[in-house]
């Protein structure tokens, strides 16, 4: 057979069953690829762009991600502008000794973007560390103009008026955004973790806050001093001290910032129970770690239970009374658990099955297991009872005693005492309306309430980037010309602005004012 008849013999040929040509196969767009591999897939030019901005580090990305593209630290070496050499002086990158001991307050003062105490910032660095990192971010990282699609930020929600303003300034004035949306961070770690309410406690740097969240709105927020920048500052001064420098009382810090927060990062852990009862087989176990004086030659060892002492000492306060802490300086458990005692009961049921823990300090081995724990005595010896003091204590033991009496005696005592003795075993009411709407949905499940209950989340990035996704306006979405005009004055104090529908046609213009929601 010819050439010429092969060729019509194979046109003439149809194939057996329907296909897709393989052209079309190789156009296909799916969201879930890795974003890691620039020609994996294909990004839409309307796709948002997320950040997420923290007090030492900033995450950017595209939405629809379940990750983001960058994570960018603030830093000294952050900060060298050209012809500037001080990072390869010995000490001065942070991984050697000091040329001399600073103050703690200092010593962490060039690692963090802001602070919220605003009377010792300048607001002018503030700036333009930010425009710097933005600039750097859109143009090593995300490849693309800054201002060409839309911008949303993940931004605490007790972020300072001065700072948010001073952000929102710097994004509107140098680059051209036609609008700016604002999201919480406490809100979308629970909306990342597929919950509508849920109890966020987030250990972060400066501060350590616990947000009660019900069907997605901030009822109440309660925060401490207690957090990752206490703790390096005391392994600081731990490690000074095993470089032969007596600055305990001078609160002076003689090692590198990075150094100690190397050695934190792979050698803090927490305890599952009290030291006191501790066994005695793990405090024997030491680990060897670089010498704070020479830590590239040198190594000392040390006792494993003193990276564990210094995290309780600065999370969890052990020996110290309830009475003795400020209201900006509890520990860990007692601020979870005034937090779910401030909330209603039926939002305190469901927040306590739904706790979440987020941020750095959150990855401390045995940390989120032993805050736990805490709550649960607090909750077996106090109850959901806001009453204290020592007359409500002998009130109690004497009650406890007439029971114990009265059992061994076979007589019964009131009811109403033996619920003050017990004022945590209360009973539930009975929802007869619930038990109807059961009965007749047999197949609806039964939620988790009452119960203290950890839940994971992929974090506040993620949260956003899946809410981003759903192409809602957010509540609060702070319009370029307006913000320009008045500034943060110019927002209303309705935080139940009503948030316009896609589906209804409305558009950002179409708002004659806007609101900053939980941020007024």
């Amino acid at each position: 057979m010819s050439t010429a008849s092969n060729l019509r013999h194979s046109s003439s040929t149809r194939p057996s069953s329907p296909h897709t040509p393989q052209q079309q196969l190789r156009s296909g767009h799916s969201s879930f690829t890795s974003s890691t591999s620039p020609g994996s897939s294909f990004r839409n030019e309307d796709d948002a762009i997320i950040f997420e901005l923290g007090a030492r580090w900033i995450r950017a990305g595209f939405e629809g991600s379940s990750s983001p593209s960058c994570v960018v630290g603030f830093g000294p070496e952050e900060s060298r502008r050209a012809g500037d050499y001080r990072g390869w002086v010995e000490g001065a990158a942070g991984t050697g000794p000091l040329p001399k001991p600073v103050n703690a307050d200092e010593w962490t003062r060039g690692y963090e973007l802001w602070r919220h105490d605003l009377r010792e910032v300048d607001l002018g660095l503030v700036e333009d560390k930010i425009e710097r990192v933005f600039r750097e971010t859109y143009n090593q990282y995300l490849l693309t103009d800054a201002g060409s699609s839309r911008l949303v930020l993940t931004v605490p929600s007790l972020m300072p008026h001065p700072l948010l303003s001073s952000l929102l300034s710097t994004l509107f004035s140098r680059w051209r955004f036609p609008s700016i949306t604002l999201l919480p961070s406490s809100t979308m770690s629970a909306t990342a973790a597929g919950l509508r309410s849920a109890l966020v406690v987030d250990i972060g740097w400066a501060e350590t806050t616990t947000t009660g969240i019900y069907e997605y709105r901030e009822a109440i927020i309660k925060r401490s001093t207690r957090a990752t920048k206490s703790l390096l500052q005391e392994l600081g001064r731990f490690l000074s001290s095993l470089a032969g420098e007596d600055n305990a009382s001078k609160d002076e810090i003689s090692v590198g910032f990075k150094y100690c927060e190397e050695v934190a990062c792979r050698f803090s852990w927490c305890r599952l129970q009290d030291s006191q009862v501790e066994s005695t087989s793990g405090s024997e176990r030491t680990v060897s770690i670089p010498s704070p004086t020479n830590p590239s030659q040198e190594y000392i060892d040390v006792p494993l239970t003193r990276f564990a002492e210094s995290v309780e000492k600065v999370m969890l306060g052990p020996g110290i009374s309830e009475s003795d802490f400020d209201d900006e300086e509890k520990t860990i458990p007692l601020l979870v658990y005034h937090t779910l005692l401030a909330l209603p009961p039926d939002a305190r049921g469901t927040c306590m099955s739904r706790i979440i823990f987020v941020g750095g300090g959150s990855r401390i081995p045995g940390l989120r297991q032993r805050i736990l724990k805490e709550v649960s005595l607090l909750i077996d010896r106090y109850g959901w009872s806001p009453i204290r003091g020592k007359a409500v204590d002998r009130h109690r033991q004497r009650l406890q005693e007439l029971k114990v009496s009265s059992q061994t005696n076979g007589d019964a005592i009131p009811a109403a005492d033996a619920e003050k003795s017990h004022p945590s075993r209360e009973e539930p009411e009975i929802d007869f309306v619930e038990q109807k709407l059961r009965r007749q949905n047999k197949d609806i499940p039964v939620p988790v309430q009452g119960v203290l209950r950890e839940v994971d989340s992929l974090g506040s990035w993620a949260g956003a980037s899946l809410v981003t996704s759903l192409k809602t306006r957010g509540m609060v979405e702070i319009e370029r010309e307006k913000f320009l005009q008045h500034g943060l004055a110019g927002s209303t104090r309705d935080s139940e602005h009503p948030v316009p529908d896609r589906r209804s046609g409305l558009r950002a213009g179409d708002r004659s004012s806007w609101t900053l929601a939980g941020w007024a």
